[in-house]
């Protein structure tokens, strides 16, 4: 039996400590070992960690002591198995000129293989930030994989079981060694558009009570997706980090702890009531402080988009069935009212903070996902309507692109409905990719990597699609375009290649080709059939006018 089959991964570093995780088939104890050589001959830090079934054989080690803005290589073992040998690194301390961040999120298994996962892991950053949908509790069933279980998730040993599939991909197994992470969690990591005290996809007649069904998704992430929390309740999630003496790392829960329902579910509050809450008062609250720092920037990671994207178009409701996934009517607007946008209170609330921050000095940059493409936001603005920040959105790892969810073409209405919007400098709704995000003491600058999901190729490669930067110096906040974020390097690498591609990856492709080829026939016969009906209309319309 292979005991190291779900690979190794190191989470939440900090200037002094990262922790590193593995899971164990078949036995419940291994060691450790930190070294600052490949080799793995300069050893640091060792030990042993137990595990056991009631944390799902999961193993996870706080290594403490350890040197500022230093990679470091680790790796466990048992009996006569070694692990693959990871690499990771610690955040900076004091006086630091950059630091760069890659930034994932909405890895639907079933969808595509995560080809997006190799192409950050092939390119040098300091930290991955995934924003959340690091798995989806969905069937699984649109799509040439198959989920596992092949049901709905529900119970504890159905996430355990979704997460354990995901880091089973040799894909997702070349980020996490690679590169140190910290995950958020998004509505997918327990059931579609879910919130504290329910779901739209559960239903408690069949799923049982919501609070469950909650707390098991939460105790699988905290099991297989470890985070720092100086909180005890196992649903709070919100904590922040400095990168030394030049940012904040916030990353708020904007999907459990304090979420009301959407405006558009049955007996919610109203989408303009001022007391319907996304944060909730203790985490606005804890956010006021951080907020309040005097490093130059914040970096505020949200794991919905802030910015308002509503959809301008005269669509009556009886025909809201094309409307791009995830917006709904609400009253006589189209919106996605599962972002901020269905929370503009709260959104008033978190912008009369950033304003404040702006007032004294301190320049705020947020970054999200979960929209399924990219986006350069100059705003949201502040309470004097001119933007006071500028928002960072990272397209999907795998789940379909925002563009690509209804009939083909209806793109090209969506993409000009988009750039009408004046807090949208650029956006792109149709690729699938991560963004960079490259911060220095008197710049941020932002790039996105659009990659082929369907590339079944060792060597993926990414192309950069845009890059701009903002400036601490800019009277109103505002992206200006700049070559792309410039990628540490001079690092070691790893002692071994990374993990071959996924057995699935050219069947993945071959699947995709066909549905491309049926779609595109489909299109053709649908245009031929109005042809014919035009042409024979016309015939006898003339025919008519003949007599």
């Amino acid at each position: 039996m292979t005991v190291f089959k779900h690979g190794i991964a190191s989470f939440e570093p900090t200037s002094d400590s990262v922790l590193i995780w593995t899971r164990l088939s078949g036995v419940t104890s291994a060691y450790w070992v930190v070294s600052t050589d490949t080799e793995m001959a300069q050893v640091v830090a060792h030990g042993r960690v137990e595990t056991g079934p009631d944390r799902d054989y999961t193993a996870m080690v706080d290594v403490t002591d350890l040197t500022p803005a230093t990679t470091y290589w680790y790796r466990f073992g048992t009996g006569s198995q070694r692990s693959p040998v990871g690499r990771t690194r610690t955040l900076p301390a004091g006086d630091v000129s950059s630091f760069t961040i890659g930034m994932v999120s909405c890895a639907r298994y079933s969808m595509a293989a995560l080809t997006v996962y190799r192409a950050l892991a092939q390119i040098e950053v300091d930290l991955v930030l995934h924003l959340g949908d690091y798995i989806y509790e969905a069937e699984g069933d649109k799509g040439p994989r198959a989920h596992d279980p092949p049901r709905m998730a529900i119970g504890l040993d159905d996430y355990r079981r979704r997460l354990a599939q995901i880091r089973t991909d040799p894909d997702c197994q070349a980020l996490h060694l690679r590169h140190p992470m910290m995950a958020m969690w998004d509505d997918h990591d327990f059931a579609d558009n879910a919130g504290l005290e329910g779901a739209k996809a559960h239903d408690p007649a069949e799923h049982g009570p919501w609070t469950k069904r909650r707390d098991a998704a939460a105790k699988a992430q905290r099991e297989w997706l470890p985070r720092r929390s100086p909180n005890p309740d196992p649903l709070v999630t919100y904590r922040s980090v400095p990168i030394g003496d030049l940012a904040d790392l916030i990353l708020l829960d904007s999907r459990i702890i304090g979420r009301d329902p959407q405006a558009s579910h049955p007996g919610a509050k109203s989408l303009d009531d001022p007391n319907r809450y996304l944060l909730g008062s203790s985490q606005l609250n804890w956010l006021d402080d951080q907020l309040r720092d005097s490093r130059p920037w914040a970096l505020v990671a949200s794991s919905v988009v802030v910015n308002p994207i509503p959809l301008e178009l005269p669509l009556r409701r009886k025909w809201s069935f094309l409307l791009p996934e995830g917006y709904v009517p609400v009253g006589e607007r189209i919106l996605r009212d599962d972002q901020w946008d269905g929370y503009p209170g709260e959104r008033d609330r978190l912008l009369r903070l950033i304003d404040r921050r702006g007032r004294s000095g301190g320049r705020t940059v947020l970054l999200s996902g979960d929209v399924h493409s990219s986006w350069a936001f100059e705003g949201p603005p502040g309470p004097g309507g001119i933007p006071i920040c500028v928002e960072v959105t990272a397209p999907s790892v795998s789940s379909a692109p925002l563009g690509r969810t209804r009939l083909p073409g209806v793109w090209r209405v969506l993409n000009r409905s988009f750039r009408r919007m004046d807090n949208v400098h650029w956006a792109e709704i149709t690729a699938r990719g991560f963004a960079v995000v490259q911060v220095q003491p008197d710049a941020v600058k932002a790039g996105w990597w659009f990659v082929d999901p369907y590339d079944p190729s060792e060597d993926p490669k990414a192309r950069v699609a845009a890059s701009f930067k903002t400036t601490r110096t800019q009277q109103i906040p505002g992206w200006e375009e700049a070559p792309p974020p410039a990628l540490p390097s001079g690092r070691r690498d790893l002692p071994k290649p990374m993990p071959p591609r996924p057995d699935d990856a050219r069947y993945i492709r071959r699947w995709h080709k066909r549905r491309r080829f049926l779609v595109l026939a489909l299109l053709d016969a649908v245009v031929g059939l109005v042809a014919l009906g035009a042409v024979w209309l016309a015939r006898r319309l003339a025919a008519r006018l003949r007599r």
